[in-house]
């Protein structure tokens, strides 16, 4: 049972990481567009600041994920008069946070550039 809940957080990973390189081809394709365009398409940013004249706009989304436990099994064995009883297999159950934080760099009213950082970054 074990390998099952292994089994399924590499699934999420790898579901993850083949998605990293359309995320990345998604924010490039906003490269030169305008702040008002990505607001109208992605909302309102979580937070947005300035440096110099320079203005970035934070976008952070969150999921949670839960992963049901199993049961152990057990097995007893009889040595003698005494019974021995082994737990076999069986996990706890997890609750998972994915999570991805986008911020896009504008220069005026024009997005130059972009990064992202999180285990849950995929193309919207």
């Amino acid at each position: 049972m074990k390998k099952i809940l292994i089994i399924a957080i590499i699934t999420l990973f790898v579901a993850g990481c083949a998605t990293t390189a359309k995320h990345e081809k998604a924010l490039n394709s906003w490269l030169g567009a305008t702040e008002l365009a990505l607001v109208r398409s992605w909302g309102p940013p979580q937070q947005s600041y300035e440096v110099g004249d320079k203005k970035f706009l934070v976008y952070v989304s969150s999921r949670n994920v839960h992963l049901q436990g199993s049961a152990p099994n057990y097995q007893s064995t009889r040595i003698g008069n005494t019974v021995y009883t082994n737990k076999i297999g069986g996990y706890d159950s997890q609750d998972l946070t994915f999570t991805c934080k986008n911020t896009f760099e504008l220069d005026g009213d024009r997005i130059v550039g972009w990064s992202y950082e999180g285990n849950d970054c995929r193309s919207r």
